[in-house]
């Protein structure tokens, strides 16, 4: 017998306790997403878009898609 350990059994007791917390779930009626939820998953989205630019910044400049025609110091 495989023996289990303390950190997964606090895991599964967690888990079994938010469980609980949740509303049963009515396959019949349509779920309705929270306008908070879409608000941080726009969020997210333009963060990580920005972060993608930032990252492969050489490669879209090299490519012209992104030029510093603005310079920022005087």
């Amino acid at each position: 017998m495989q023996m289990r350990s303390r950190t997964y059994d606090h895991f599964i007791s967690l888990w079994r306790s938010f469980r609980g917390w949740m509303p049963p779930h009515d396959e019949r009626a349509p779920a309705e997403t929270s306008p908070s939820l879409i608000y941080i998953a726009v969020v997210l989205t333009f963060l990580l878009i920005i972060l993608e630019i930032d990252d492969h910044r050489a490669e879209l400049e090299a490519l012209g898609l992104l030029t510093d025609n603005f310079p920022m110091g005087s």
